[in-house]
């Protein structure tokens, strides 16, 4: 299966994802930001939700632990 990323396809929308810092919950909190949506990411590991802040562009993922 192959993804299309549509950028701004979720512009001015805000999306919450629980457990982002890992696996399948990483993938989507990753192309929300990818395709334009402001996204509060949740994970019990800081770590792992620092991993992902670096990796979208900035501003894209707020990190929220716990």
């Amino acid at each position: 299966m192959t993804l299309t990323y549509v950028p701004d396809r979720f512009a001015g929308k805000t999306a919450m994802v629980t457990g982002a810092g890992s696996g399948i919950a990483r993938g989507t909190a990753k192309g929300l930001a990818q395709e334009g949506a402001l996204v509060i990411a949740t994970d019990m590991v800081q770590s792992r939700l620092d991993e992902l802040v670096r990796e979208a562009a900035p501003g894209d993922v707020t990190p929220v632990p716990g």
